[in-house]
């Protein structure tokens, strides 16, 4: 039976791509911050005609040193015969302007984004490279191709998680490992209503957050179904094929595309009339 170990899995990506899995006849470990917030999961679940013993959910806080080393122990205990893969799924970002983030609020980022992706990726590795197979798949971002503001340490923490990726793609192939960027673009989780604004009182970026917002917030209503993204990640699971960055969705596949061939400024500018920051000027006329 193949095994998953699946980060962030009360909803969004997660739930999705757990529920699917499981229907497929995957054993799931659904790891999630919160064990009581499964609704969206359990929905999921109900719908999908799966076997639910197929699922099994435990704590894991990608944030917590000790919550990250409890639960990669209790993985590799309940899957002597190997684990088939881990997926990366948790993150959350603040909408903040950089210069309003404090340095805790950047490390929090850095370690939910980054960081616990990396950690529980190392401490599974002996068993996985011992074992000969597997798959680490990591869920990335469009902001890759292009960062948005008021998303900055975000955007540093999925091209930190690229970067990593595709390195180590590289060091664990000799020992059959493989490794999977999954680009989404805008899809319809939960992820943007969980964003934590960071804004103070009388912020000189006050004049933007107040133009971009909106703007950004109606991006939801062209949002892709996260349905359609799970079933390209499954069957990205599932592939033999060690293509690397597998490209979830057309916006993601269009700023890619200009991220190689276009130069940054025709990126920042589509950017900068989405979010109306083109027609603005905010520094002291002299």
């Amino acid at each position: 039976m193949q095994t998953i170990l699946i980060t962030g899995a009360s909803s969004g990506f997660g739930a999705h791509v757990a529920a699917k899995l499981a229907a497929r006849g995957w054993r799931v470990i659904a790891s999630m911050r919160d064990t009581t917030k499964t609704t969206q999961l359990d929905e999921l679940m109900g719908g999908a005609g799966t076997n639910t013993e197929l699922l099994e959910i435990i704590r894991l806080d990608v944030a917590c040193d000790e919550s990250r080393a409890s639960a990669v122990d209790y993985v590799l205990d309940s899957t002597p015969h190997g684990l088939t893969a881990v997926l990366h799924c948790a993150g959350y970002t603040t909408a903040g302007f950089f210069e309003h983030l404090a340095p805790q609020t950047i490390r929090d980022l850095l370690e939910a984004n980054f960081i616990g992706a990396v950690d529980v990726t190392q401490r599974l590795l002996p068993a996985m490279r011992s074992q000969g197979h597997g798959t680490i798949a990591v869920v990335s971002s469009n902001a890759v191709n292009i960062a948005h503001p008021m998303y900055s340490i975000y955007a540093a923490a999925k091209w930190a998680l690229e970067g990593w990726a595709e390195a180590i793609d590289i060091e664990l192939a000799p020992f059959g490992l493989d490794v999977k960027i999954l680009q989404p673009g805008n899809h319809d989780t939960p992820f943007g209503r969980n964003v934590q604004p960071v804004l103070p009182k009388d912020s000189p970026y006050a004049p933007l957050a107040a133009t971009a917002l909106p703007r950004m917030s109606k991006l939801g209503s062209r949002a892709r179904p996260t349905e359609k993204a799970a079933v390209e990640i499954c069957d990205a699971l599932e592939s033999d094929s060690r293509q690397l960055r597998v490209r979830l969705g057309n916006d993601d596949k269009v700023m890619a595309a200009l991220s190689r061939w276009a130069p940054y400024t025709v990126r920042r500018r589509i950017v900068e009339r989405i979010t109306g920051i083109d027609k603005m000027t905010l520094f002291p006329a002299r």
